[in-house]
């Protein structure tokens, strides 16, 4: 019998085999001016998004070591180091300043993927791969920019995928974030005080001077 711990570690596993094996056979297929989406940075900046830095970390390295398996002109490692920062950073501030919810979710992936692609260029230019930048700023604005609008749209669908399996319910407060007033935890507190209540007022009725006659 698996705990907890694992069964979500199995489902993270899982929901990232379906993202890389999207990632190699259908992202090609979509590329816009040689650019494909990167459904593995969106995987990072969702984790980062539904389960807070920390899980935000750890699927993006796990997410980006799975890319760095299919990417030879690129050391290994470098794609893993990029989204494991921005599944961090993104999770940082969905905890600490964000305080919107889930229809954020476009924007948050629009620019959590943004931010990975300047990542993976600029710490692959500092470690000797030139080549990244040969385009220069114009094509880095591009690539960034395809991908994000990737991101954007398919956002709704990863996040939802990811809270499934990190085990988080997309339309709750972030770690960190106080629960929603009216929210699913308020809403149940009103259901549990509810039978009580009824129970007063009829223990009450019944003890009433009226109710003995």
């Amino acid at each position: 019998m698996l705990s907890p711990g694992e069964r979500t570690a199995a489902k993270v596993l899982a929901l990232l085999c379906v993202g890389i094996l999207a990632q190699t056979t259908f992202a090609s297929g979509m590329r816009v001016d040689g650019v494909a989406p990167d459904f593995m940075m969106l995987l990072a900046v969702c984790a980062g998004f539904s389960g807070g830095p920390d899980r935000g970390a750890v699927v993006g390295f796990g997410a980006g070591l799975a890319s760095d398996l299919f990417l030879q002109s690129t050391p290994f490692g470098l794609s893993a180091l990029a989204a494991c920062l921005v599944g961090f950073a993104v999770g940082w501030g969905r905890a600490n300043i964000l305080t919107t919810r889930y229809l954020l979710g476009p924007f948050v992936a629009a620019a959590g993927t943004a931010v990975g692609v300047a990542l993976f260029v600029a710490i692959g230019y500092i470690v000797g791969q030139q080549q990244l930048a040969v385009g220069g700023e114009a094509h880095l604005v591009q690539v960034a920019f395809v991908e994000a609008v990737y991101a954007a749209i398919f956002s709704f669908p990863a996040i939802a995928l990811m809270s499934w399996a990190l085990g988080v319910h997309s339309d709750v407060a972030a770690p960190g974030e106080p629960a929603p007033v009216g929210g699913a935890a308020d809403g149940s507190r009103r259901r549990s005080r509810a039978p009580r209540s009824r129970r007063r007022r009829r223990a009450t009725r019944a003890t009433a001077p009226g109710a003995l006659r």
